[in-house]
């Protein structure tokens, strides 16, 4: 699925910000990992099923999500009820113009 390369450089940089949150502080056992689109966005989810917690101040999300919010996105990074960890990045793809027929006279 080609994406616009701005669009792909946040999703990218958020799918390495959650896979090393994943390695450095969750104690996961397992990761999924989604990349998708969906109403006219583009979003990259990452879910464990470690420790969970609160995020820190100052921790790499901070700076990920002034990214995101750059390219008018949204960025959730929350535990989950029981065990484990989302991060979603989601961000809107630029509408693509239909090609218009030309009649010359």
């Amino acid at each position: 699925m080609p994406l616009p390369p701005a669009v792909e450089a946040v999703l990218a940089w958020a799918l390495r910000e959650g896979v090393t949150n994943v390695m450095r502080h969750s104690q996961a056992k397992r990761c999924n990992i989604r990349i998708f689109k969906k109403d006219g966005s583009a979003a990259v989810e990452v879910v464990d099923d470690g420790r969970g917690g609160t995020p820190e101040p100052g921790s790499g999300l901070h700076g990920l999500r002034e990214r995101v919010l750059e390219r008018g996105g949204t960025l959730t990074a929350e535990p989950l009820p029981h065990e484990g960890f989302r991060l979603r990045v989601t961000v809107p793809l630029p509408e693509v113009a239909a090609p218009v027929d030309r009649v010359t006279a």
